[in-house]
């Protein structure tokens, strides 16, 4: 018998791990094109509507189709680089559906092309984060799922049709059925299990593609599907555990942003006496614990300005430098340990600027412009946090000598409402004549409202509308929401940018160096931008619990109260990035271009470049588990002492590996003499060695074989690996049917040695992508059976 005879099983057999040349290609690609496309149906669930799903199955299409087409070509087949072409197709269907306009011609992708899609698919991840379901299918929505299915039908179709894991696909699609059930449980019909369970069968059918014998199919899906159905019915025929109340930030799924004046009056009128919070600092200057900053005014109403819920915008990975603020004002590195207990907020209260927030979980996330910090679906109640901020201290000739703001910046924060009556300007004007720069502005309107012509009292409208403040500057009596409503807008009459914040007051300070800040000593005060400080706070509500207004502030800087030692030196001038090998994050200033210019945040990277790197890094550490799997598997079949049937199972495995699966028709002792013969040959053992293989091979020569085995280049002599070959075949006959005879014994450096030759002239001829393929995903992990 020759190793060329179809005995020899030298064409008659398909290599493991892929498909032969006269495989049912096209019926595996309709295989994966039909689970994919009952895996999007039964993430239907999650939309409203099934404009999408025509994209899906479209793409999935492609990308199967085209695996088809190209597996069907002998070169690229063998090469084992289907995935290269396929996944281009990919990307080309995935730019077609979703961003047809920046094609050239209607079909040519362009630079262009490949920005509207990133674009589009940060907008999706944004629309995830800011829609419940069941939501409409927006264009960001399109594209993550366009996107998301070419990929998994990639994987999918690879795993199904080259490596024959149907197992490890199957999984993929489960995985996706996990989506539905967690974000829509309440849509999910029982044709949405049916469609999953389905698209599982299916996956697990594609093996037996082409048998005539029904057995084994039927009794595999007959696994399959017991499988779904105890995990369906078992579930439900337990008795049901009643969970504890999930806190009421679980039970919330979006963020709500309210208006924290609507409150105010009633927490300063409450008569509590109980701490809603309380915290430590190292701050002499105790500044108000601050929940967020209200400019949108529409005449009733001052209120927060909506933004973006950017899921990459964590406030446990750092805030970005206060927006606005150089090196030339004074600032300082602060701390503060916060413990919240009835405080019933979406808004953290901290200390302005915050820099990094430790104790919380991710979903607490930042607005950049403000730098708020809030709860998505969380609260503060129960919390227990620490703040690094940054304690501004600018002084009055830094804002005195600060520049006019550039006004096309700030539309939103100028803003002054229509109808707004002219007695407020009128008399923003008059209480500010002679001022020489917006500094004196801002201290003669403070002066104003400290002056002894205002009372505080409780006693007035719970509003700051433009009717009220006209009210108020004719009463002057009223608390904080006027005081500060008023100024702001008085400023904004005057050209000077301005906010409301709102918060409390530094609390009460007790004798182990604790404030306790309690529910009447909510606040509001104005912030007013100033180029080179940024926002500044001033205090206009006199008497109160607001205390005397902060240094910068005063007309004559000598009144300013003297702060006590601080624990941390205090910078007058920002160090240059060259200044400091390693400066700290959140106290080193980036350099600030033109005025108004927005932040660009703790991640100068967008956050779509995290996304596509988190993938490839898990596309990177899945490709090498088998290969992981596969090194472990060899040190423990050839661990000391050598077991004869654990080393014949890593030469079935090598075998399996190349795409030479050993019969267990033949007997280890023809198997042997086969494999000698392939390590004898030099080279193209795929005909020395099949599933019919029996003969032995002619003796061999004692030239020595060079072929790399993985760790370099091995040299071996040809006898010696042939020997130890026979040996090792030898031996596990006598474990097999000699077992009384004791352990044989076998020389570990010969038994290596013929492995390792083993390996190479298997290795020798195959061509570069099969060889890589072998590597990377060794077939032997997959389907290696013990026996």
């Amino acid at each position: 018998m020759t190793p060329d005879s179809p005995a020899a099983g030298g064409t008659s057999h398909s290599t493991a791990g892929g498909t032969s040349p006269g495989g049912p290609l096209l019926g595996s690609a309709l295989l994966v094109c039909v689970a994919m496309v009952l895996t999007a149906l039964s993430l239907s669930a999650v939309f409203s509507d099934s404009v999408w799903l025509l994209q899906v199955a479209f793409v999935v299409l492609a990308v199967a189709g085209s695996g088809a087409v190209l597996r069907s070509i002998p070169v690229v087949r063998n090469l084992g680089v289907t995935v290269i072409p396929q996944a281009l197709v990919a990307v080309y269907a995935t730019l077609v559906l979703c961003v047809p306009d920046t094609l050239a011609l209607g079909f040519l992708p362009t630079p262009a092309s490949l920005g509207a899609e990133v674009d589009l698919l940060g907008q999706g991840l944004d629309d995830v984060w800011a829609t419940v379901a069941p939501a409409e299918s927006t264009p960001g929505f399109r594209a993550l799922l366009v996107a998301g299915f070419a990929l998994i039908t990639l994987l999918v179709d690879g795993l199904v049709t080259d490596l024959r894991t149907p197992k490890a696909a199957g999984i993929l699609l489960l995985l996706v059925y996990v989506i539905p059930v967690t974000i829509a449980p309440a849509q999910l019909k029982w044709w949405h299990f049916v469609c999953i369970a389905a698209a599982f069968l299916l996956l697990m059918l594609s093996p037996h593609l082409g048998r005539t014998h029904l057995r084994v199919p039927l009794t595999a899906s007959a696994a399959g599907l017991l499988a779904l159905v105890l995990g369906v019915v078992v579930p439900l025929a337990l008795p049901q555990i009643t969970p504890a109340p999930e806190p009421v930030a679980q039970q919330q799924s979006d963020l709500t942003v309210v208006n924290p004046f609507l409150d105010l009056r009633e927490d300063l009128e409450s008569d509590s006496d109980e701490v809603v919070f309380s915290y430590t600092s190292d701050d002499p200057l105790a500044p108000p614990m601050r929940l967020t900053s209200a400019s949108v005014f529409d005449g009733e109403v001052w209120a927060p300005a909506p933004f973006d819920l950017d899921p990459f915008a964590v406030a446990v990975d750092g805030l970005p430098y206060p927006t606005g603020l150089n090196g030339g004002v004074t600032r300082t590195q602060r701390s503060a340990q916060v413990s919240v207990a009835s405080l019933d907020q979406q808004y953290l209260p901290a200390p302005y600027a915050p820099q990094s927030v430790d104790g919380l979980t991710r979903r607490w996330i930042y607005d950049p412009r403000t730098l708020t910090v809030v709860g998505n679906g969380e609260i503060t109640a129960g919390q227990q946090y620490g703040v690094d901020y940054l304690s501004v201290e600018p002084d009055a000739r830094t804002l005195a000598e600060a520049p006019a703001p550039d006004a096309s910046a700030f539309a939103e924060e100028l803003e002054v409402p229509s109808g707004t009556p002219e007695v407020v300007q009128a008399t923003a004007e008059e209480v500010t004549a002679g001022s020489a720069n917006t500094w004196e502005a801002a201290v003669a309107l403070q002066d104003y409202f400290q002056s002894d012509e205002f009372e505080y009292t409780l006693d007035a409208p719970d509003s700051a509308s433009v009717s009220a403040v006209a009210d108020f500057l004719e009463t002057k009596r009223g608390y904080c929401v006027q005081f500060s409503g008023s100024m702001a807008l008085m400023a904004r009459t005057l050209g000077i940018p301005s906010r409301v914040a709102i918060g409390f007051t530094p609390g009460t300070p007790t004798e182990d160096g604790t404030y306790e800040v309690r529910l009447d000593q909510a606040h509001a005060w104005p912030e007013l931008w100033f180029e080179g400080a940024g926002w500044v706070r001033f205090e206009p509500t006199p008497g109160g619990p607001a205390g005397t207004p902060p240094p910068w502030t005063l007309e004559d800087a000598s009144e300013a109260p003297e702060p006590t030692e601080s624990p941390e030196p205090t910078e007058s001038e920002a160090p240059a990035p060259s200044e400091s090998a390693a400066p700290e994050p959140s106290t080193a200033p980036p350099s600030q271009a033109a005025a108004g210019e927005e932040d660009s945040g703790s991640f100068p990277v967008p956050g779509w470049v995290w996304v596509t790197l988190a993938v490839l890094a898990g596309i990177v550490v899945l490709g090498a588990i088998p290969s992981v799997l596969r090194a472990a598997a060899r040190r423990r079949r050839l661990a000391d002492p050598l077991d004869p049937e654990r080393v014949w199972e890593e030469v079935r495995a090598l075998a399996l590996d190349h795409g030479h699966p050993l019969d267990p028709a033949v007997t280890v002792h023809d198997h042997g003499e086969a494999l000698a013969g392939v390590i004898g040959s030099g080279a193209g053992g795929s005909s020395a060695v099949g599933r019919t293989e029996v003969g032995p091979t002619d003796s061999v020569g004692g030239d020595t074989l060079r072929g790399d085995a993985g760790d370099g280049d091995i040299r071996g002599d040809i006898p010696g690996d042939v020997d130890g070959l026979r040996a090792l075949a030898s031996a596990v006959e006598q474990v097999r049917y000699a077992p009384g005879s004791g352990m044989p014994m076998l020389d570990r450096e010969r038994t290596v040695s013929a492995l390792d030759a083993l390996h190479a002239a298997w290795s020798e001829d195959e061509p570069m992508g099969r060889r890589l393929r072998n590597r990377l995903f060794p077939a032997s992990v997959f389907t290696l059976r013990r026996g």
